[in-house]
């Protein structure tokens, strides 16, 4: 039996928590808790007159990433938020500072990353509760799109950039 080309394991471990680091705008960040985003490519069947009811083509369909959001302790949504507020024109307001969002897993000599480009502030939740736990925020943000680069491909993207303008 051949074998694949899974070779995103070192020493039988798996990619995870431990193996990342977090950016914004190359500033690493080690308060985050929790990271949520969700890419899309929304295609749609083109159907035409046909007896056997089978679609003649399909789009190329519609990108979308939805669902993001970035959930920290609070001390480091504070440094966040006065970080991007930093870049605003008034020096106070967060909400319209795009940023760029890098997460890598890193283990032994592989390196993934996932990029996060376009980024905004879209909200906030903030909550506390009676016990031991730090407080945690979870910072919805917008992403116009997103990259994916492996060791053997690099900045790979759910839509086709073939214009290469992403």
């Amino acid at each position: 039996m051949a074998t694949g080309k899974d070779v995103f394991r070192r020493n039988g471990y798996e990619l995870s928590w431990a193996s990342s680091q977090a950016k914004i705008d190359n500033d690493e960040f080690f308060g985050f808790t929790g990271i949520d985003y969700e890419e899309k490519l929304e295609k749609s069947f083109a159907w035409g007159m046909d007896k056997a009811g089978v679609p003649r083509g399909r789009t190329k369909g519609k990108y979308s990433v939805e669902g993001s959001s970035i959930k920290m302790y609070k001390s480091t949504a504070l440094a966040l938020i006065e970080a991007l507020a930093r870049k605003s024109p008034d020096g106070k307001s967060y909400g319209n500072v795009q940023f760029h969002f890098t997460l890598q897993y890193v283990e032994d000599e592989i390196s993934v990353t996932e990029e996060l480009f376009g980024c905004e502030i879209s909200g906030a939740k903030r909550s506390i509760s009676n016990g031991p736990d730090a407080a945690i925020d979870e910072i919805p943000i917008s992403v116009m799109y997103a990259k994916l680069s492996t060791p053997n491909i690099q900045g790979m993207t759910l839509f086709d950039n073939r214009q290469g303008r992403h």
